[in-house]
């Protein structure tokens, strides 16, 4: 990540984790990757290499997802972070006609 982008997803998580009632801390490192830790976990957020279909790969331990968007990158994080939480996804699809 870099320059303002880094700042800005950087203070979301921030926000969010404040939000989500989730005590944590996050750590960017040399190359721009957010390492947060929180609820016995680390989580990583990192730009996705070049020529990949996402923007951002976020990584729990084994498993590493990509996200398309900002709002992937929450989704990843949240789930990563607290078990109770379940993403709901949203679909809009035609209705019929009405007669």
């Amino acid at each position: 990540m870099s320059g303002d982008l880094d700042a800005a997803v950087q203070a979301l998580l921030e926000h969010s984790l404040r939000a989500w009632r989730v005590d944590g801390k996050i750590h960017r490192e040399v190359d721009g990757t957010l390492l947060i830790a929180a609820a016995n976990k680390c989580v990583r957020v990192a730009r996705a290499p070049a020529g990949l279909p996402f923007r951002w790969a976020v990584a729990d331990g084994e498993r590493r997802r990509g996200a398309t968007s900002v709002t992937g990158i929450l989704r990843h994080v949240r789930t990563a972070l607290d078990s109770s939480y379940r993403s709901v996804r949203l679909r809009i699809a035609p209705l019929p006609p009405t007669p």
